[in-house]
């Protein structure tokens, strides 16, 4: 067995090359077709990889004088349609359930810089999975699922490509990176009845469908993950998106990547939901200990989907339960036995030995209708650190702050606002809080100067 690297935008080309990988007996290394080429090499030679699939167009943008002394062999591949694509029945008959615990994937969830750490997923992972994604989708006969997000990503490999895959349900492949409408239009052309989207498509697709109106009247269920979705774009899709049930699901890759999800009858508010058949939770403080329902505490996730490991390091947080994993997300568990995400360790904000957890304060903030979309993050100027808000939309901010008093402990309002055009995010489509960051303190440092 040896491992494969597939490089292309959304595509039935993809997806057959990533069945012949696979029936190959070798592992797919997935690699997001949007990163700089660079660092694409470097993810392939850390993982070894001798051979990489390549959409031909992209290819010829690469140019072979770009491929360090030949020692990967790149191999294009015509992706004839730029276009969405139904699946068409051969390859639903090219696909084989395999259960086996050899390696079948590489994934790199995020960063453009080549730090990413590669994750290891086994074929048993994948697929046991992707049945306990069955086991709650529940797809009926007449259903058509809609890929809007790049299939290089554990969320849309396991949780659309292999669900469909397993049930035979009609498949419409789409590119990544289009326009709202064109989304629309597909969903109506196709006669979409499920779509799987991160919380900043969802937002921009809300805001179109508020002012367009596009038939969606085929449109089942829309489930939401990836990140942390806030109350504000959530009540604006249960609006705009009437009759149609969405729900919210969590995980990550290392964990198959499903952990958590909503259903008809675990729906109660904007949760992540219960686990998925298969997986336990368990949130703990610092030390390991279990927390009460309805505190916060760190995300321990016990499930049969777990990774096999890391094509090169550690993991980044250790198990402070037992030997389960530690998501590095903080949350807590309401009464009705729901899970809810806060914020990763990460981003947990300390300010004089003060916890503030940027999301909660960003809940705040937007419920000033005239903020459209906010991030809150520590800014450091001159050895002092203070908190700072980046925010879409026409709020003033003295009516901000203004609002947040008597809400918000003193500590957790803002000391600084810059109201910017669009919040900055990564190619996963999730806010980046480090661009968002360097904003603020350049902006803060201008305003020092003058």
């Amino acid at each position: 067995m040896g491992r494969v690297a597939l490089i292309g935008e959304n595509s039935i080309k993809y997806i057959e090359k990533l069945l012949d990988i696979w029936n190959g007996g070798d592992c797919a290394v997935l690699l997001d077709w949007r990163i700089p080429f660079e660092t694409a090499v470097k993810m392939m030679r850390e993982a070894d990889v001798a051979r990489c699939y390549v959409e031909r167009r992209l290819l010829e943008k690469i140019g072979t004088d770009n491929i360090i002394d030949g020692d990967i062999e790149l191999i294009g591949y015509e992706n004839v349609f730029a276009a969405a694509q139904e699946l068409p029945e051969k390859l639903y008959s090219a696909f084989i359930p395999d259960y086996g615990r050899s390696e079948a994937v590489v994934l790199y969830s995020s960063g453009t810089t080549g730090k990413a750490k590669g994750i290891v997923l086994s074929h048993f992972a994948l697929q046991t999975n992707a049945d306990a994604i069955l086991a709650y989708m529940q797809p009926k006969p007449d259903d058509c699922i809609y890929i809007a997000k790049t299939l290089s990503h554990s969320s849309t490999l396991t949780g659309e490509l292999l669900v469909a895959l397993k049930s035979r349900t009609r498949l419409v492949a789409g590119p990544a990176v289009v326009p709202p409408r064109i989304i629309f239009d597909n969903i109506k052309k196709y006669r979409v009845s499920v779509i799987c989207l991160n919380p900043a498509l969802l937002s921009i697709c809300a805001l179109e469908q508020l002012k367009k109106q596009h038939d969606v009247s085929s449109l089942r269920t829309i489930y939401v993950s990836g990140s942390v979705l806030n109350d504000k774009i959530y009540a604006l899709a249960h609006e705009v998106f009437d009759g149609t049930e969405i729900y919210n699901v969590y995980g990550l890759s290392e964990a198959g990547p499903r952990v958590t999800a909503q259903r008809a009858d675990c729906c109660k508010s904007n949760s992540v939901g219960k686990p998925v058949n298969g997986v336990e939770l368990v949130l703990t403080d610092e030390c390991g200990t279990p927390v009460p329902r309805g505190e916060r505490g760190i995300i321990h996730v016990k499930t049969p989907s777990i990774y096999s490991g890391y094509i090169s390091g550690t993991e980044k947080f250790k198990p402070l339960y037992r030997n389960w994993l530690n998501t590095g997300d903080v949350g807590f568990i309401d009464e009705n036995d729901e899970l809810h995400v806060l914020d990763r360790i990460d981003d947990v904000i300390i300010l004089d030995s003060h916890k503030i957890y940027s999301s909660e304060v960003q809940q705040q903030i937007l419920t000033n209708t005239s903020v459209i979309e906010c991030v809150v993050t520590a800014v450091e100027h001159k050895g002092n650190t203070f908190l700072g808000c980046l925010y879409t939309g026409h709020a003033d901010q003295n009516e901000i702050v203004k609002n947040l008093r008597g809400v918000l402990m003193p500590y957790e309002i803002p000391r600084f606002f810059v109201q910017c055009e669009d919040i900055p995010k990564t190619a996963n489509g999730k806010i980046s809080a480090k661009k968002s960051a360097e904003i603020l303190k350049s902006a803060y440092e201008e305003e020092m100067r003058t």
